[in-house]
C-alpha cells in the first residue's frame, strides 16, 4: 500500500512536469545547485546614434564616432575578438500631423558595438573614454565570469547530488530503497547577481561633459536545476 500510495502521489506532480514515468513504483525529485564568484569581465553594449536632415550626414557622424571609439582598443588592451560592431542602420523618423500627412523628423543613423572588457578596475575609465569618443548611449553592462562553463558544470553536479539526496530521503521515509535512475530532465541554467545589479541599463548622454565613476562589482551566481525519476526497490 505504501508503494502504491507513493506512486499515486508522485504521479500527479510528475505528469504535470512532462517527465517520462515508469510503470513500476518510483519517486521523482528535483535539485538546484548554485555557485557564486566575483566576475572577471564585463560585456558592455554601446550605441552611437545621430540625427540629421540628410541621411549621409547622420551616417558620417556615426562613422566618426565609431572610428574614434575603435581607436581606444589598444589603450584598454582589447583584442579584435573582444570587439563586435553591428551593421549600420539608417532610417527616417516619421510622424503624422492631424490631417494624416507625413512629417519627417530627419534621418537617424545608428550603430551598436559590444565590448568584452577584462580589466574591471578600468570600467569607469572605459565608459568615460567611449562617451568622449562620441558614443552617446550605454545600453547594457553585463558582469560575467570567464569560467562560466566550468561554473555551470559545478552547479549541475550540486543539483544532481541534491536531487538524489532528496529522492533517497523520500524513499527511506516510506520504507523503501532508492533504485536506479529512470529519467533525467534538465530544468535549465541561470545566472544572476548576488548583490547590487549585475547589469546597468541604458545611459543617455545629453551633453559633452563626462563624469568619472566607479562601479561596484557584483557577485555573479550560476545556477542549474534538474529533476529525475528514480525507481524504488522493496
Amino acid at each position: 500500500m505504501r508503494f502504491l500510495l507513493l506512486t499515486a502521489l508522485l504521479l500527479a506532480g510528475s505528469a504535470v512536469a512532462g517527465t517520462p514515468l515508469p510503470d513500476a513504483p518510483h519517486v521523482m525529485s528535483s535539485g538546484e545547485g548554485k555557485v557564486s564568484v566575483a566576475p572577471d569581465l564585463a560585456r558592455v553594449t554601446l550605441t552611437a546614434s545621430y540625427r540629421n536632415t540628410a541621411p549621409a550626414a547622420a551616417k558620417q557622424s556615426v562613422d566618426r564616432s565609431i572610428e574614434a571609439f575603435l581607436d581606444l582598443a589598444p589603450r584598454f588592451a582589447l583584442q579584435p575578438s573582444q570587439v563586435r560592431a553591428a551593421d549600420l542602420s539608417v532610417s527616417e523618423d516619421i510622424d503624422y500631423d492631424e490631417r494624416d500627412r507625413k512629417v519627417s523628423n530627419g534621418f537617424v543613423a545608428t550603430r551598436q558595438v559590444t565590448v568584452e572588457l577584462r580589466d574591471l578596475a578600468r570600467l569607469g575609465e572605459f565608459l568615460d573614454a567611449a562617451l568622449a569618443a562620441g558614443v552617446n548611449e550605454v545600453d547594457n553592462i553585463q558582469f560575467e565570469s570567464s569560467r562560466a562553463e566550468a561554473l555551470r558544470a559545478e552547479a549541475r553536479e550540486k543539483a544532481v547530488a541534491q536531487a538524489r539526496e532528496k529522492a533517497s530521503g523520500l524513499a527511506q521515509a516510506f520504507g523503501a530503497a532508492l533504485g536506479p535512475v529512470y529519467s533525467i530532465n534538465s530544468l535549465g541554467s541561470f545566472n544572476s547577481d548576488g548583490y547590487g545589479a549585475n547589469s546597468l541599463d541604458r545611459i543617455e548622454v545629453t551633453g559633452s561633459r563626462v563624469h568619472r565613476s566607479r562601479y561596484v562589482q557584483p557577485t555573479v551566481e550560476y545556477s542549474e536545476r534538474v529533476s529525475a525519476v528514480f525507481e524504488l526497490k522493496r
